[in-house]
């Protein structure tokens, strides 16, 4: 599968709901209602077809982890609006382990403190409205709405916590959201019980699965979501999906009510079959988007026993395949598609084909590793990227791959990832993953408490790789943390404290240790002393200086002989300016509480814009 661009992520911080807000895909979810057209995840493609593929991500993995005999552990914090930075008191605060929830109410001020036993815990609150929300890893096919995943808490998305000794300050995020009141009906504006709603959009989900619900006998339904704007989709066996695309907008603690009509529209259902005759296994139909016969891309999902369903609102004719796992594709079919269609018994059958590439993926010990995804990129011009997973007992096959050269990457959770190079046809690659290593190191300003890690790529020859977010709580004492089991590579990871972002990159060696500083924690306040010099060197007198941090700012100004002195924080961004020249500074970011920071102004370029100079009513000392 060829991979879209990657974030610019290195040197961000301080990035207020950065680490909930931010998308994986943000053009790959417009509000639709065809079935065709909402996630456009390729399994394969041509060249051209790139932009459209989705990353690919495996789903989080779970820690050895040996309780000692005590009489349990203690772990206390406070719940945190990351929106606004404040405390939210009175929601229900939940461990969940695979023993069972243990549970507690924070106070007015938003702490909690609860005694539990040693274990490894999932965290989140539980409340109608203030929400645990994470950022799912991608999902390679995604599946229509399910009856089986409405309201169904999913644990990837809340952050791990290792609870073996007594933990303070283990903060917990959340967001506030609103409450979208619905109806289902049909286009004669009958009620429709039993169909699946599921919103898309910011590419936040709520942990506890309220973002899908089922329409009762009534057609009514109820979605909890956080903030933002969606759009819905739909799935019941009569219909093909939502008429109206337009989306809806909730805002923190509204109450949005919804009618949203189905419409017949085109249907294609039927199974796929394997060469032998028997059902082909979980896999994509695809469809094509041009001319060519490599012009596909997948637009449904082949279920495990070989069956699929495939819906569109739109009249057009359309040629589709089918592509399951470990599987050359099918033959091809066209169908008319016009409102009210119905082509059933559909059958596509899969040709008996040697594959083009094949292998084994094993980890760093040497054993197989079962259903992992391996992914392939084009180092040739007429190469196409695909992706592909293994089966029990860590083969591979890739078929269908034009003559060249193809980078090859695999990863598994808890196991590392790999990156080669290899040539089609080829047969007996041996992927070997690298391992895992541990993350051993400091924050900066941050003594006691803890913050929130998700993994986001490591990079092989130069090329990042996304892999499982894997969100950790983790504890900090004395200002120091460790986290284990993390890829060994050039890792990429986002620590987040009370919503506020910083990125680190470390290279994690094999069994190893990787020592690290993470530049997260409440600011430092200091007092900040300088001079501001003129561009040939002369004491800068009566100019104003803006000192700016978070969303708020001060100024000062600077006396006959260019000093001055104004009180800030770590990490703000001094700005000072006069007639066409300018200066900036920034406050570092050491734990002292005074500093020396002289400006020097410069003639502005041509290309430079006008930045905001402070009127004299506002200066602040």
């Amino acid at each position: 599968m060829n991979r879209p661009s990657r974030y610019a992520l290195l040197g961000v911080a301080g990035l207020a709901l950065a680490w909930l807000v931010w998308p994986d895909d943000p053009a790959a979810d417009p509000p639709g209602a065809d079935g065709d057209s909402a996630h456009p995840h390729r399994r394969t493609s041509a060249p051209d077809l790139a932009g459209a593929l989705g990353k690919a991500r495996s789903r989080s993995g779970s820690l050895a982890f040996t309780p000692q005999d005590t009489d349990g552990v203690v772990v206390s914090g406070t719940v945190i609006d990351v929106e606004t930075n404040t405390p939210v008191g009175g929601v229900e605060v939940v461990f969940r382990s695979p023993a069972g929830e243990e549970s507690t109410t924070s106070n007015a001020d938003g702490t909690y403190r609860i005694r539990m036993p040693e274990g490894i815990y999932r965290a989140f609150v539980r409340d109608d409205l203030v929400l645990s929300v994470g950022r799912p890893d991608h999902v390679r096919l995604l599946p229509a709405p399910s009856a089986e995943t409405a309201g169904v808490p999913d644990e990837a998305l809340m952050p791990l916590v290792m609870a073996n000794s007594d933990v303070d300050g283990m903060d917990l995020s959340v967001l506030r959201g609103g409450t979208v009141i619905g109806r289902v009906v049909d286009p004669a504006g009958r009620p429709i019980a039993g169909a699946v709603l599921r919103t898309r959009g910011n590419g936040l989900r709520p942990t506890l699965g309220t973002d899908t619900a089922e329409s009762d006998a009534d057609g009514h339904f109820e979605l909890r979501i956080p903030a933002g704007f969606y759009g819905i989709d739909a799935n019941h066996p009569r219909f093909a999906g939502v008429t109206d695309s337009s989306g809806i907008r909730v805002m923190p603690g509204d109450r949005t009510e919804l009618t949203l009509t189905l419409a017949a529209g085109c249907v294609i259902s039927g199974h796929v079959y394997a060469a032998n005759g028997q059902p082909s296994g979980d896999g994509a139909m695809e469809r094509r988007w041009g001319d060519g016969s490599l012009q596909f891309g997948p637009s449904g999902r082949v279920e495990a026993d070989g069956s699929f369903r495939w819906v569109t609102l739109t009249e057009e004719t359309v040629t589709l395949r089918a592509w399951p796992w470990k599987s050359p594709p099918s033959d091809t079919k066209e169908f008319t598609c016009k409102d009210g269609a119905r082509f059933t018994n559909v059958a596509f059958r899969l040709p008996d084909q040697r594959p083009d590439i094949e292998g084994v993926l094993v980890d760093h010990a040497g054993a197989p590793v079962p259903f992992g995804f391996v992914d392939l990129t084009p180092l040739d011009p007429d190469g196409i990227g695909q992706q592909e997973r293994t089966d029990a007992e860590g083969r591979w096959h890739v078929y269908s791959m034009p003559a060249g050269r193809y980078r090859i990457t695999a990863q598994a959770t808890d196991k590392g990832v790999v990156a080669a190079t290899v040539t089609s046809p080829s047969s007996g690659q041996r992927l070997q993953l690298g391992g895992t290593g541990r993350l051993a190191g400091t924050t900066t300003t941050l003594v006691s408490g803890s913050f929130e890690v998700a993994l986001e790529s490591c990079t092989l020859d130069d090329t990042p790789i996304p892999i499982a977010k894997q969100r950790r709580l983790v504890a900090v004492t004395a200002g120091r943390f460790e986290l284990d089991n993390v890829p060994a590579c050039e890792l990429m990871f986002m620590a987040s404290w009370h919503g506020k972002v910083t990125v680190g990159q470390t290279l994690v060696p094999a069994d190893g240790v990787a020592q690290v500083t993470v530049d997260i924690g409440p600011a430092h306040a200091k007092t900040v002393r300088g001079r501001v010099l003129e561009s040939d060197g002369k004491p800068a007198a009566d100019v104003i200086i803006t000192a700016s941090f978070d969303d708020n700012s001060l100024t000062a100004r600077t006396d006959a002989n260019g000093n001055y002195t104004l009180r800030t924080f770590s990490g703000a961004s001094l700005y000072v300016a006069k007639g066409d020249a300018q200066g900036f500074g920034q406050v570092g970011m050491a734990n002292i509480d005074e500093e020396q920071l002289d400006l020097q102004l410069q003639e502005r370029g041509d290309g430079d814009e006008d930045s905001y100079e402070p009127e004299p009513d506002d200066v602040t000392q």
